[in-house]
């Protein structure tokens, strides 16, 4: 894609995203997500939106006689995944093409489904979210892990950037969709899907929060940033202006006095 094309589906969608996704599970580390997924040594694991398939490879390591299944939208995405299992040496994985919004698996396919960061780019989150709930076993569960309030909450508050991020995020939820304080709606959405013994646990998110001046958060800033450049440019009136603030965002968030705070929300539902 040239630097005024976007991707509508997938925005961060570019020729990096799979390095990025690598970078960037490694930021976040696999505790957390271990630690709230808690996933069973015999368990077949479903995740959804695996992208370069990073988690995928954490739960199937995690897993003795289970497996894990990861499923992404993206071929390209898909086969990144599988070669990268393969040399790892992997045997108990799979990846799989398909919509988050129709599972391509029959019900009551898997024991638990996780998502991680993939609810908030799709428009049919709740059709989605009962995708997870009817592929899942009677007893089995879903959990799902997302930001809340990502790339707008810093301290000390640049006015002139905030009013600029605001505008961005809000144009992106009424062109494409997204939702950029889904953390906090997903035990409502599991709820709503039939969920019982819903847990919410929410912490500073790794990644998205802290103080400025890690060399590897700010590369990742400026990729995703790059990778929507187009779309900046379309709420900014022009390329130079969407550069301008990409480049606002990553110097203001590497910062070593500025801090930034994103909620990163897992919930955990139990399917009847």
């Amino acid at each position: 894609m040239t630097s005024s094309q976007y991707n509508a589906d997938y925005l961060l969608d570019s020729d990096q995203e799979t390095l990025r996704l690598e970078r960037q599970a490694r930021i976040y580390g696999v505790e957390d997500d271990l630690r709230f997924m808690a996933p069973s040594s015999h368990e077949q694991v479903l995740d959804v939106g695996c992208g370069s398939g990073s988690i995928t490879r954490v739960i199937a390591r995690a897993l003795g006689t289970g497996v894990a299944t990861g499923l992404d939208r993206q071929p390209k995405y898909v086969d990144f995944a599988r070669r990268k299992a393969a040399s790892e040496g992997i045997s108990n994985i799979r990846f799989e093409t398909g919509d988050a919004t129709k599972l391509p698996f029959p019900d009551k396919s898997f024991d638990a489904v996780w998502s991680k960061h993939l609810l908030q780019w799709v428009p049919q989150r709740e059709q989605a979210v009962r995708e997870f709930v009817r592929v899942t076993r009677a007893g089995g569960r879903v959990i799902a892990c997302n930001f809340d309030l990502f790339g707008v909450c810093h301290y000390p508050q640049d006015s002139t950037f905030q009013a600029d991020a605001e505008r961005w995020f809000e144009a992106a939820r009424d062109e494409l969709g997204f939702d950029n304080q889904l953390g906090r709606k997903l035990p409502h959405l599991f709820q709503m899907a039939g969920m019982t013994e819903i847990t919410v646990n929410v912490i500073a998110d790794p990644c998205f929060g802290g103080f400025g001046g890690d060399p590897e958060k700010r590369w990742n800033w400026e990729t995703q940033f790059q990778s929507v450049l187009g779309f900046s440019a379309k709420v900014f009136g022009s390329i130079e202006r969407g550069e301008m603030f990409r480049d606002r965002i990553v110097e203001l968030f590497s910062r070593p006095d500025i801090y930034v705070f994103c909620p990163l929300f897992y919930v955990s539902g139990r399917v009847a």
